[in-house]
């Protein structure tokens, strides 16, 4: 890890040498922009009831979701709530070429949506979603359009991020049809990390479409089984190249996850997971040569310890994956001779309330060049992250970031392995909900 390189780059972007094109407006402003945007989303809510949507005690209350473990709702009942995200982040890259360059941007992300209570067993849920930059925010209403391959719509689409039908039984059982939200995540703090699935990371826009099944035991462990559709042109998850969706058998992929959240001992989590991705990965990075089904494994953890008074905790967590069938090095660029690694892992360790309501933490990960499905960590990096939130009110959560991240393996034919440096100031609202009768 180079020595110098996380201060050196925190240096230059908080000095304000981060790259702006010409004629663009300057940070001050756009900042004023982005918070009147945002002001004025916030007010026009109105006053509303208390919060549902997720226990307001879960230090991931406002950062994460699954659309089967929202909120249920009465018969005959309308439940209106959304999200409000806004911040400014800044990214310095030492390019493959030799080259450096670095970017800032203000972005905005608004959702919205709506919950209908139809039966004692049956809900409909439809939500809206859009991002918009300071340099590019041009609304299109496009429905429909799947983020194929990516984490994230483009700048101004207005999309449904949620449509879907939950047939249910309360506290034991959820089976969802449609457009959701899924995940599958370490619960470590100030940190939402996953290898394997996390839709809407940040301030993206993604979903799965397709089947979801949950299933709750008296023990506490939890079965979470979907099955995925992927359109021809990719992904609505993020999946990284070489994986490719154009053949028809990769049409439907499946995961499995079993998880206990239920205290045992200093453990507040126990998870594992398969993802299976038939004929998905172009082997040699080629879709003329060799077709392979992609799948791997995953296990994950949370422990947390009294750490002082007032709260105080110490909370550890972590994961680690496995993918057994893997590009050759020459399907990801590394090489010309023989497979990628597919290991993963990363753990992080939070201190919850070193003051009231002020969490710090650090997190480390490796992914080989191999592991091609996490939402969080790019293949083929490892990455060093400090963070910090406060949560001042239960729905409402500032975060500054810094990370670090530097390739593994330099490309064939690259001058230097890429090295990027990138931080970020972080406000999310939790819109209060709204309730009617139809």
């Amino acid at each position: 890890m180079p020595q110098s390189c996380l201060p050196a780059r925190a240096g230059r972007l908080l000095e304000g040498r981060a790259y702006h094109p010409s004629g663009a407006r300057t940070p001050a402003v756009r900042a004023v922009r982005m918070a009147a945007i945002l002001w004025l989303a916030v007010v026009s809510t109105g006053p509303t009831a208390a919060s549902e949507y997720l226990d307001q005690d879960d230090p991931l209350y406002v950062d994460i979701e699954d659309s089967l473990e929202y909120g249920y709702s009465e018969p005959g009942r309308l439940t209106f709530d959304g999200d409000l995200r806004s911040g400014y982040f800044a990214t310095d890259v030492d390019q493959r070429d030799g080259t450096s360059d670095s970017s800032d941007e203000f972005a905005l992300r608004v959702r919205y949506g709506m919950n209908v209570g139809i039966s004692d067993r049956l809900r409909l849920k439809a939500r809206l979603a859009s991002v918009c930059t300071d340099s590019d925010c041009s609304p299109a209403v496009d429905v429909s359009r799947t983020p194929a391959n990516t984490t994230n719509i483009d700048n101004g689409d207005i999309v449904l991020d949620e449509l879907y039908l939950d047939l249910f039984e309360s506290d034991r059982w959820d089976l969802g049809l449609g457009r959701m939200q899924t995940r599958a995540v370490t619960r470590g703090g100030v940190f939402v990390s996953s290898l394997t699935r996390l839709t809407s990371t940040n301030v993206s826009v993604n979903w799965t479409d397709g089947l979801a099944l949950r299933y709750v035991a008296d023990s506490g462990w939890q079965s979470h089984a979907i099955v995925q559709y992927n359109d021809s042109d990719g992904s609505s998850t993020l999946a990284r190249a070489p994986l490719d969706f154009d053949d028809d058998d990769s049409r439907v992929s499946y995961f499995y996850s079993l998880e206990n959240r239920e205290p045992w001992g200093p453990f507040t989590q126990r998870a594992i997971d398969v993802s299976y991705l038939p004929s998905a990965l172009l082997t040699d990075g080629d879709a003329s040569g060799p077709v392979d089904d992609y799948w791997n494994l995953a296990g994950r953890f949370a422990a947390q310890w009294p750490a002082g008074a007032a709260g105080r905790s110490l909370i550890v967590s972590g994961e680690l994956g496995w993918a057994p069938e893997t590009p050759s090095e020459l399907g990801v660029g590394t090489g010309t001779d023989g497979d990628a690694d597919g290991i993963a892992w990363h753990l992080e360790a939070t201190w919850m309330n070193f003051l009231p309501d002020h969490h710090i933490g650090i997190n480390y990960a490796r992914t080989d060049p191999g592991w091609l499905i996490s939402p969080v960590y790019r293949a083929n990096e490892e990455t060093l992250v400090l963070r910090y939130h406060w949560r001042p009110v239960p729905r409402l959560q500032l975060e500054v970031q810094s990370r670090w991240r530097e390739e593994l393996d330099a490309l064939v034919g690259a001058a230097r392995k890429r090295d990027t440096f990138d931080w970020r100031v972080r406000l999310t609202w939790r819109l209060e909900q709204r309730t009617s009768r139809w």
